[in-house]
């Protein structure tokens, strides 16, 4: 997959804690035994390593399996604190004892120690929001680091009240207009369009913030992706007919499928994000079928030979896959419509309108909506 949407914190919200930052898991296997440091030490720095993702995989266990509402849900929130607060101090402990011996993770550790306290402040731990607050109230990077953790524990908070959030949402982009160059401001701002946001508009705007502000190395690059992503949502709301030749060799257009509701899948089966959505995918076809839902694939496989394997592997998918001998591996239609990133997932109406180019989030519930209109 190319490279998608950098998430703040992201690791610690859905995937695996203990890939916190990527550089851990291979210092676990290049770190020394021994070390000048080492030698003055209880444990080595790959001791510390190992402990640091088998904690992470248990933080992963408590919060992880929540999903992305571990933190917006108050429900939720209730439910994990008990476990989840000594997990994540131990957690930031342990990254924090690994960042003396590794440089990497020490220029990391003002951005890691705020994430987590946001976290934890945002569980209803009284000593890291007076913690945040203090930090915040100083001067230079760490004060901003913390501002920004302040204002996400903030913005999970009061999920789903708009009025709340248009005052966080104010507040960091004023953040990241005084600090352009900071690219944890820039992620902030693109975590709060993408968790928790209560409408369309409150997600656009901080999409529209880091495009205009954002001048750090990942903000240009955050901004270059929303870009994108702007792109396709213009064609929302708009006729779209998708054609093309399929992976048996004929012609396919959407212009046939008059009256349906179309479903397309950007995908691959190399793709692992792709081939875990395909039972979300493969349900929707087996529930709405026979109620007017079509289904496409759009490949991006890099050799016919390999999506025939796959699907021959997989009957229950027996919609269309158009797939360009010409041109393997990224569809020319994911190039032109700017898709950098798979699974991506379209819904057109029965008049034809391209009606979601986000439909990943919540088909099931969008599909018998426009089966009903």
């Amino acid at each position: 997959m190319k490279n998608g949407m950098t998430k703040w914190c992201a690791a610690l919200i859905g995937l695996s804690l203990s890939s916190l930052p990527l550089l851990v898991r291979a210092a676990s296997a290049t770190a020394p035994t021994t070390t000048a440091a080492a030698t003055t030490q209880a444990r080595t720095p790959q001791q510390i390593a190992e402990e640091l993702n088998a904690s992470g995989k248990e933080l992963q266990e408590i919060i992880g399996s929540k999903g992305p509402h571990a933190f917006t849900d108050e429900k939720i929130r209730k439910e994990i604190a008990p476990k989840a607060i000594p997990a994540l101090k131990k957690n930031l402990a342990l990254f924090e004892e690994f960042s003396a011996y590794e440089p990497g993770a020490k220029m990391q550790e003002v951005t890691v120690r705020t994430q987590f306290l946001a976290l934890l402040a945002t569980l209803g731990d009284a000593d890291s929001q007076n913690e945040l607050t203090h930090l915040a109230a100083g001067k230079g990077d760490e004060a901003v680091a913390a501002q920004d953790a302040l204002l996400m524990s903030q913005w999970w908070q009061t999920n789903g009240d708009a009025a709340k959030q248009k005052k966080i949402l104010d507040q960091a982009i004023a953040l990241l207009k005084d600090n352009p160059k900071i690219d944890g401001t820039a992620l902030t701002l693109v975590e709060m369009a993408n968790t928790g946001a209560a409408n369309a508009d409150l997600k656009n705007a901080a999409q529209d913030a880091v495009v205009a502000n954002a001048q750090g190395p990942q903000g240009k690059t955050m901004a270059t992706q929303l870009q994108a992503a702007q792109k396709l949502r213009s064609m929302e709301n708009k006729p779209l007919v998708l054609s093309g030749p399929t992976v048996d060799g004929k012609t396919f257009s959407t212009a046939d499928w008059k009256g349906k509701v179309i479903f397309v899948d950007f995908w691959a089966t190399w793709c692992g994000p792709c081939r875990a959505e395909l039972p979300r995918v493969k349900k929707a076809y087996a529930d709405f079928h026979a109620k007017g839902l079509e289904v496409l694939g759009v490949s991006c496989d890099n050799a016919a030979d390999d999506l025939k394997a796959f699907l021959k592997a997989n009957p229950d998918m027996p919609w269309p896959q158009l797939f360009d001998e010409k041109t393997p591996g990224w569809h020319p239609l994911a190039t032109q419509f700017g898709i950098d990133g798979i699974p991506t997932m379209f819904l057109i109406d029965k008049k034809g309108i391209l009606r979601s180019v986000e439909a990943r989030e919540d088909f099931e519930e969008q599909i018998p909506k426009l089966l009903a209109e």
